[in-house]
């Protein structure tokens, strides 16, 4: 059983080169998927145009954590940030859960911590828990690793593993070698083009695939 993603395009003006053409394409029902590529390669594109194109069919729906945060976090803390989004009342107990999930030692303290005195990795790590607050059917999550530490995404690897095992579809934008070693499925691109898609495990087993060529970094 697979996942039918649809074909998306996305052109930069006459002023870049740059041009997303994607066929419509597969990813499995299990597990989750992996978009890597080098830097410039189209990725976030790819992840903004599968949320934009999905906008308005809330059966096939992708919500969006993109990669600078500036474009998330609106609100002063975690507890506006969701009040403003939901329109009933915050379920504290299952927030608590998650923020002591995604690593903060005082739970309670974060509902009102301002996100403005939060490090990078900190405040990467409070936007998933808006996000995995939402429940989403279907996420994408635009290089989760950035300023998080090998410790915190393994939490997060935990998480992700999680949710698609209650049948949430994930797609990971990474360059993080255990993110895209641990997912079902791998869509490669370049300059906006998918040069290969398949299963994780068959890829690379394949003696001429190669990760590096994607922009992936491996973890020492």
């Amino acid at each position: 059983m697979s996942h039918i993603l649809p074909a998306l395009t996305k052109r930069y003006g006459a002023s870049t080169d740059f041009y997303l053409d994607t066929p419509e394409t597969s990813i499995s029902a299990e597990g989750y998927a992996c978009i890597i590529g080098e830097n410039g390669s189209g990725k976030s594109t790819y992840g903004q145009m599968l949320a934009e194109k999905s906008s308005n069919d809330p059966a096939n729906k992708w919500y969006y954590l993109p990669q600078h945060l500036d474009r998330f976090l609106f609100a002063e803390n975690v507890s506006d940030q969701l009040g403003t989004l939901l329109s009933q009342d915050i379920n504290q107990t299952k927030l608590l859960k998650l923020i002591a999930e995604l690593g903060f030692s005082d739970p309670e303290e974060m509902l009102d911590f301002p996100f403005l005195l939060l490090s990078g990795g900190e405040r990467r790590r409070m936007a998933l828990v808006c996000v995995f607050y939402l429940e989403p059917d279907r996420l994408i999550l635009d290089e989760p690793e950035i300023g998080v530490t090998a410790k915190e995404n393994m939490v997060l690897l935990s998480k992700i593993h999680n949710l698609t095992a209650t049948n949430t579809r994930i797609i990971v934008i990474s360059h993080s070698d255990s993110f895209v070693r641990q997912s079902s499925d791998l869509i490669c691109l370049i300059k906006g083009k998918i040069d290969r898609r398949g299963r994780t495990r068959e890829l690379i087993s394949d003696p001429n695939f190669e990760l590096d060529k994607y922009g992936v970094r491996f973890n020492h």
